[in-house]
């Protein structure tokens, strides 16, 4: 039998609330393409069990006032304040000791396209490199670099992405490390995400990026 005790149901229906913001129920509903009538009953704090990852991803997706997906998350019950806490120093700790090798990788990668780019390096945003490019299919490829994966933290990755305002010329990439996190992001793709999601395999070793392959279509 599932344990929904995490489940803070008051917190939740706050936060969606103020998710919501001015706009109406059916507003915000099309808005994150959740069902008005769930919305409303998580408002009048009559569900019993929490919302999913995905449809809490949604939530966070168009988010008024500044809610964000974490706080959901541990809202519902996902995570907790520790093991967020623990999943973000690791992540800060691992990232800055692979960081220069990634972004090497990357950008010795970029050297050899044959499409013109401009490369941002983002600070404190859902993604780590925004390219600007001028003749390829993509106008903008957005690069997460991610070499902490599990699957604790996967839904924060999709939950950061959909935050992104992506159109259907824009990239989404995730670099990660390793073929363990690889074959994971593979086999547990989002069910429901509007991107051109890709994942990619680099081998800091060799300074190579080895594969990428398609998560999702925008």
């Amino acid at each position: 039998m599932a344990d929904y005790s995490n489940f803070d149901l008051v917190t939740f229906a706050i936060l969606l609330e103020k998710a919501k913001g001015d706009r109406s129920i059916t507003q915000y509903a099309n808005s994150v393409d959740v069902s008005a009538a769930h919305i409303s009953r998580l408002l009048r704090k009559l569900v019993n069990c929490p919302p999913s990852p995905d449809t809490i991803s949604k939530f966070s997706s168009d988010a008024s006032n500044g809610v964000t997906y974490s706080e959901l998350m541990m809202a519902a019950g996902h995570i907790d304040d520790k093991t967020e806490e623990t999943s973000i120093e690791n992540k800060r700790a691992l990232t800055k000791e692979n960081e220069k090798k990634f972004f090497q990788v990357i950008l010795s990668d970029l050297y050899t396209r044959d499409f013109e780019w401009n490369l941002n390096k983002t600070i404190n945003g859902p993604v780590d490199l925004m390219i600007e490019i001028s003749n390829w299919e993509y106008s903008k490829w957005y690069i997460q670099i991610k070499p902490f994966v599990t699957s604790r933290t996967i839904y924060s990755i999709y939950g950061e992405i959909a935050c992104i305002e992506l159109t259907s010329d824009s990239k989404v990439s995730i670099a990660v490390g390793s073929n363990d996190e690889f074959d994971f992001l593979i086999n547990t793709p989002p069910k429901s995400l509007r991107a051109n999601l890709y994942v990619m395999l680099l081998n800091l070793n060799s300074g190579k990026i080895i594969k990428e392959e398609e998560l999702c279509q925008y």
